[in-house]
């Protein structure tokens, strides 16, 4: 009974093997490489005194075209990065989040991408904060 189950279970596995190798290449969709992506950071102030704003910025580009009504996200480090706020660029791909860090901190504007735009980060930028 046992060995009649497992030539049953084998005879099964080689033939949905045999028909996914046949029917896979066939019916897979040609996968379009999605457009390349770039996302700038830039700060308004290098230092600030603690609990003052400061403003992160950047612009997320694909072919020099400003990418517009995209979701950024602001992440912080805290021993690793952290997602912070979340935001829609403008008609030309910008975008700004005001921050009142109390101790110095890094941020860092991530894109997560999309079927048609590549995931892509900016840089790293530090606002020092002074007490």
């Amino acid at each position: 009974m046992l060995k009649s189950l497992i030539r049953s279970v084998s005879g099964v596995v080689v033939a949905a093997a045999a028909v996914l190798a046949l029917a896979g290449p066939a019916s897979a969709a040609p996968a379009h490489p999605r457009v390349h992506t770039t996302l700038s950071i830039v700060e308004s102030r290098n230092v600030i005194k603690a609990g003052h704003k400061d403003v992160i910025s950047g612009r997320l580009v694909a072919d020099r075209d400003g990418l517009a009504h995209k979701i950024v996200v602001l992440d912080r480090w805290y021993g690793r990065w952290v997602p912070v706020r979340a935001g829609l660029t403008g008609p030309k791909g910008w975008i700004s989040f005001a921050v009142w860090p109390q101790v110095t901190a890094r941020y860092m504007l991530v894109y997560l991408g999309s079927q048609t735009f590549a995931p892509t980060h900016s840089g790293v930028v530090t606002v020092k904060v002074i007490h």
